[in-house]
Protein backbone atom coordinates (compact mmCIF):
# COMPACT_ATOMS: atom_id res chain seq x y z
CA UNK A 1 0.00 0.00 0.00
CA UNK A 2 2.80 2.26 0.84
CA UNK A 3 4.57 1.31 -2.69
CA UNK A 4 1.11 2.31 -4.39
CA UNK A 5 0.51 5.78 -2.37
CA UNK A 6 4.31 6.98 -2.70
CA UNK A 7 3.83 6.19 -6.79
CA UNK A 8 0.39 8.09 -6.73
CA UNK A 9 2.39 11.06 -5.19
CA UNK A 10 5.42 11.11 -7.55
CA UNK A 11 2.82 11.18 -10.46
CA UNK A 12 0.31 13.48 -9.74
CA UNK A 13 2.51 16.15 -8.43
CA UNK A 14 3.56 17.00 -12.01
CA UNK A 15 0.18 17.48 -13.31
CA UNK A 16 -0.59 19.55 -9.94
CA UNK A 17 2.13 22.22 -10.92
CA UNK A 18 1.56 22.74 -14.15
CA UNK A 19 -2.47 23.39 -12.95
CA UNK A 20 -0.75 25.59 -10.88
CA UNK A 21 1.30 27.65 -13.16
CA UNK A 22 -1.90 28.19 -15.45
CA UNK A 23 -3.98 29.14 -12.31
CA UNK A 24 -1.18 31.61 -11.68
CA UNK A 25 0.62 33.08 -14.79
CA UNK A 26 -2.65 32.68 -16.65
CA UNK A 27 -4.13 34.92 -14.48
CA UNK A 28 -1.63 37.46 -14.48
CA UNK A 29 -1.27 37.19 -17.94
CA UNK A 30 -5.67 37.51 -18.61
CA UNK A 31 -5.47 40.71 -16.56
CA UNK A 32 -2.03 42.07 -18.52
CA UNK A 33 -4.02 40.97 -21.71
CA UNK A 34 -7.51 42.53 -20.24
CA UNK A 35 -5.17 46.09 -19.78
CA UNK A 36 -3.79 46.31 -22.72
CA UNK A 37 -7.45 46.01 -24.26
CA UNK A 38 -8.26 48.26 -22.01
CA UNK A 39 -10.73 45.87 -20.32
CA UNK A 40 -11.64 47.34 -16.77
CA UNK A 41 -14.48 45.38 -14.89
CA UNK A 42 -14.54 41.29 -14.70
CA UNK A 43 -16.67 40.35 -17.23
CA UNK A 44 -14.58 42.29 -19.84
CA UNK A 45 -11.05 40.33 -18.22
CA UNK A 46 -13.02 36.92 -18.80
CA UNK A 47 -13.71 37.78 -22.28
CA UNK A 48 -10.08 38.40 -22.69
CA UNK A 49 -9.18 35.85 -20.47
CA UNK A 50 -11.55 33.34 -23.16
CA UNK A 51 -10.55 35.39 -26.39
CA UNK A 52 -7.15 34.50 -25.44
CA UNK A 53 -6.77 31.60 -23.81
CA UNK A 54 -5.06 29.27 -25.88
CA UNK A 55 -2.52 31.87 -26.34
CA UNK A 56 -2.04 32.07 -22.40
CA UNK A 57 -1.94 28.14 -22.47
CA UNK A 58 0.74 28.13 -24.30
CA UNK A 59 2.74 30.26 -23.08
CA UNK A 60 2.13 28.90 -19.33
CA UNK A 61 3.03 25.42 -21.15
CA UNK A 62 6.72 27.23 -22.29
CA UNK A 63 7.22 28.01 -18.64
CA UNK A 64 5.89 24.31 -17.13
CA UNK A 65 8.25 22.85 -19.71
CA UNK A 66 11.13 24.27 -18.43
CA UNK A 67 10.57 23.57 -14.32
CA UNK A 68 9.36 20.08 -15.49
CA UNK A 69 12.46 19.35 -17.42
CA UNK A 70 14.13 19.47 -14.30
CA UNK A 71 12.79 16.88 -12.94
CA UNK A 72 13.01 14.62 -16.03
CA UNK A 73 16.53 15.18 -15.69
CA UNK A 74 17.00 14.36 -12.16
CA UNK A 75 14.84 11.00 -13.08
CA UNK A 76 17.37 10.17 -15.57
CA UNK A 77 20.04 10.66 -13.35
CA UNK A 78 18.37 8.61 -10.03
CA UNK A 79 17.59 5.71 -12.56
CA UNK A 80 13.67 5.98 -12.92
CA UNK A 81 14.06 6.65 -16.35
CA UNK A 82 15.95 4.48 -18.59
CA UNK A 83 19.32 6.32 -20.63
CA UNK A 84 18.00 7.16 -24.28
CA UNK A 85 19.43 4.09 -26.82
CA UNK A 86 20.32 4.85 -30.78
CA UNK A 87 17.71 6.52 -32.04
CA UNK A 88 17.37 6.76 -35.90
CA UNK A 89 16.22 9.23 -38.39
CA UNK A 90 13.14 7.11 -39.54
CA UNK A 91 11.67 7.01 -36.28
CA UNK A 92 11.59 10.80 -36.74
CA UNK A 93 10.22 10.09 -39.92
CA UNK A 94 7.85 7.47 -38.67
CA UNK A 95 6.70 9.94 -35.64
CA UNK A 96 5.38 12.83 -37.58
CA UNK A 97 3.92 10.19 -40.28
CA UNK A 98 2.49 8.19 -38.09
CA UNK A 99 1.41 11.06 -35.81
CA UNK A 100 -0.29 12.24 -38.29
CA UNK A 101 -1.89 9.50 -39.57
CA UNK A 102 -3.24 8.17 -35.72
CA UNK A 103 -4.66 11.28 -35.05
CA UNK A 104 -6.72 11.74 -38.12
CA UNK A 105 -7.81 8.37 -38.17
CA UNK A 106 -8.80 8.80 -34.34
CA UNK A 107 -10.98 12.16 -35.37
CA UNK A 108 -12.87 9.88 -38.18
CA UNK A 109 -13.70 7.36 -35.77
CA UNK A 110 -14.94 9.63 -33.32
CA UNK A 111 -16.78 11.96 -35.68
CA UNK A 112 -18.39 9.01 -36.78
CA UNK A 113 -20.00 8.27 -33.57
CA UNK A 114 -21.51 11.63 -33.42
CA UNK A 115 -20.46 12.16 -29.92
CA UNK A 116 -18.94 15.78 -30.53
CA UNK A 117 -21.97 17.86 -31.29
CA UNK A 118 -23.48 16.51 -28.18
CA UNK A 119 -20.54 17.29 -25.79
CA UNK A 120 -20.81 20.71 -24.85
CA UNK A 121 -17.27 20.98 -22.88
CA UNK A 122 -15.36 19.89 -26.39
CA UNK A 123 -17.42 22.02 -28.13
CA UNK A 124 -16.28 25.15 -26.19
CA UNK A 125 -13.01 23.77 -26.30
CA UNK A 126 -13.09 23.66 -30.44
CA UNK A 127 -14.50 26.56 -30.51
CA UNK A 128 -11.96 28.57 -28.43
CA UNK A 129 -9.05 26.89 -30.68
CA UNK A 130 -10.54 27.21 -34.14
CA UNK A 131 -11.13 30.79 -33.54
CA UNK A 132 -7.65 31.47 -33.46
CA UNK A 133 -5.72 32.30 -36.89
CA UNK A 134 -4.20 28.72 -38.02
CA UNK A 135 -0.96 29.84 -37.68
CA UNK A 136 -1.22 30.85 -33.93
CA UNK A 137 -3.10 27.51 -33.61
CA UNK A 138 -0.27 25.51 -34.85
CA UNK A 139 2.24 27.28 -33.07
CA UNK A 140 0.34 27.18 -29.91
CA UNK A 141 -1.37 23.80 -30.03
CA UNK A 142 0.55 22.00 -32.63
CA UNK A 143 4.24 23.01 -31.38
CA UNK A 144 3.86 24.18 -27.55
CA UNK A 145 1.22 22.61 -25.93
CA UNK A 146 2.59 19.13 -26.91
CA UNK A 147 5.80 19.52 -25.55
CA UNK A 148 4.93 19.96 -21.94
CA UNK A 149 1.99 17.46 -22.37
CA UNK A 150 4.64 14.60 -23.25
CA UNK A 151 7.06 15.54 -20.53
CA UNK A 152 4.14 15.56 -17.86
CA UNK A 153 2.48 11.96 -19.17
CA UNK A 154 5.20 10.42 -20.87
CA UNK A 155 8.56 11.69 -19.64
CA UNK A 156 7.40 11.71 -16.14
CA UNK A 157 3.96 9.78 -15.16
CA UNK A 158 4.56 7.22 -17.80
CA UNK A 159 8.34 6.41 -16.30
CA UNK A 160 7.68 6.54 -13.09
CA UNK A 161 4.60 4.31 -12.91
CA UNK A 162 6.80 1.65 -15.16
CA UNK A 163 9.85 2.16 -12.76
CA UNK A 164 7.63 1.26 -9.50
CA UNK A 165 5.78 -1.45 -11.53
CA UNK A 166 6.04 -2.57 -15.22
CA UNK A 167 5.48 -1.00 -18.59
CA UNK A 168 1.54 -2.01 -19.00
CA UNK A 169 0.82 -0.64 -15.73
CA UNK A 170 2.75 2.90 -16.45
CA UNK A 171 1.12 2.61 -20.50
CA UNK A 172 -2.60 2.05 -18.94
CA UNK A 173 -2.82 4.68 -16.11
CA UNK A 174 -0.51 7.43 -17.90
CA UNK A 175 -2.81 7.33 -20.87
CA UNK A 176 -5.91 7.15 -18.94
CA UNK A 177 -4.79 10.17 -16.88
CA UNK A 178 -3.91 11.92 -20.36
CA UNK A 179 -7.25 11.44 -21.18
CA UNK A 180 -8.85 12.41 -18.24
CA UNK A 181 -7.07 15.41 -18.27
CA UNK A 182 -8.43 16.79 -21.18
CA UNK A 183 -11.80 17.38 -19.25
CA UNK A 184 -14.09 16.33 -21.21
CA UNK A 185 -15.84 13.07 -23.31
CA UNK A 186 -14.35 13.56 -26.56
CA UNK A 187 -11.01 14.81 -25.93
CA UNK A 188 -10.75 12.05 -22.90
CA UNK A 189 -11.30 9.02 -25.60
CA UNK A 190 -9.50 10.60 -28.01
CA UNK A 191 -6.40 11.47 -25.86
CA UNK A 192 -6.60 8.11 -24.21
CA UNK A 193 -5.98 5.89 -27.55
CA UNK A 194 -3.44 8.26 -28.69
CA UNK A 195 -1.43 8.03 -25.01
CA UNK A 196 -1.40 4.44 -26.16
CA UNK A 197 0.47 4.72 -29.03
CA UNK A 198 2.40 7.65 -27.87
CA UNK A 199 3.52 5.61 -24.63
CA UNK A 200 4.29 2.35 -26.68
CA UNK A 201 6.22 4.70 -29.62
CA UNK A 202 8.59 6.30 -26.30
CA UNK A 203 8.85 2.53 -25.02
CA UNK A 204 10.27 1.28 -27.77
CA UNK A 205 12.82 4.31 -28.78
CA UNK A 206 13.49 5.57 -25.16
CA UNK A 207 13.33 8.91 -26.69
CA UNK A 208 10.93 11.53 -25.41
CA UNK A 209 11.84 13.41 -28.63
CA UNK A 210 9.85 11.06 -30.41
CA UNK A 211 6.20 11.09 -28.16
CA UNK A 212 6.82 14.71 -28.46
CA UNK A 213 7.30 14.56 -32.59
CA UNK A 214 3.97 12.55 -32.42
CA UNK A 215 2.16 14.49 -30.91
CA UNK A 216 3.28 17.52 -32.70
CA UNK A 217 2.66 16.22 -35.90
CA UNK A 218 -1.36 14.73 -34.86
CA UNK A 219 -2.15 18.13 -33.10
CA UNK A 220 -0.85 19.94 -36.34
CA UNK A 221 -2.68 18.41 -39.02
CA UNK A 222 -5.57 17.81 -37.12
CA UNK A 223 -5.79 21.97 -36.91
CA UNK A 224 -5.28 21.77 -40.70
CA UNK A 225 -8.36 19.58 -41.04
CA UNK A 226 -10.50 21.12 -38.96
CA UNK A 227 -9.84 24.67 -40.96
CA UNK A 228 -9.91 23.12 -43.82
CA UNK A 229 -13.57 21.57 -42.58
CA UNK A 230 -15.22 24.67 -42.12
CA UNK A 231 -15.38 25.35 -46.30
CA UNK A 232 -17.46 22.44 -47.81
CA UNK A 233 -15.45 23.41 -50.78
CA UNK A 234 -12.42 21.61 -49.66
CA UNK A 235 -14.34 18.28 -49.62
CA UNK A 236 -12.39 16.20 -52.33
CA UNK A 237 -8.85 17.37 -50.46
CA UNK A 238 -11.04 16.04 -46.94
CA UNK A 239 -11.49 12.53 -48.94
CA UNK A 240 -7.53 12.45 -49.99
CA UNK A 241 -6.27 13.34 -46.40
CA UNK A 242 -8.58 10.94 -44.77
CA UNK A 243 -7.52 8.07 -47.21
CA UNK A 244 -3.91 9.14 -46.72
CA UNK A 245 -3.83 9.49 -42.96
CA UNK A 246 -5.11 5.89 -42.71
CA UNK A 247 -2.42 4.87 -44.80
CA UNK A 248 0.26 6.69 -42.56
CA UNK A 249 -1.53 5.18 -39.06
CA UNK A 250 -1.22 2.07 -40.37
CA UNK A 251 2.30 2.47 -41.78
CA UNK A 252 3.57 3.86 -38.41
CA UNK A 253 1.72 1.73 -36.15
CA UNK A 254 3.47 -1.73 -37.73
CA UNK A 255 6.69 0.47 -37.96
CA UNK A 256 6.71 1.14 -34.28
CA UNK A 257 5.22 -2.49 -33.26
CA UNK A 258 8.13 -4.36 -35.47
CA UNK A 259 10.86 -1.73 -34.02
CA UNK A 260 13.64 -3.34 -31.66
CA UNK A 261 13.32 -1.36 -27.88
CA UNK A 262 16.32 0.58 -27.46
CA UNK A 263 18.41 -0.81 -24.73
Amino acid sequence: MKKFFYTFGISFYPILIYTAIQSSLGMFLAVLFGFLEGARDFNAMMDVLKANALVITAICAVVTSVVLSLFFNIDVKNGRIEKRGQIKAMDFVMAIVGGAGVSIALNIVIALTNMAGKDTAFVEVSDTITSNPLIVTIICAGILIPIVEEIIFRGLIFNRIKHQYNFVAGLLISSLLFGIYHGNIVQGIYATLLGIFLGFAYHKTKSILIPIFIHMSGNTIVSIYAKLGENEENIGILVVTVAISIIFALIGTIYFINRKVEQ
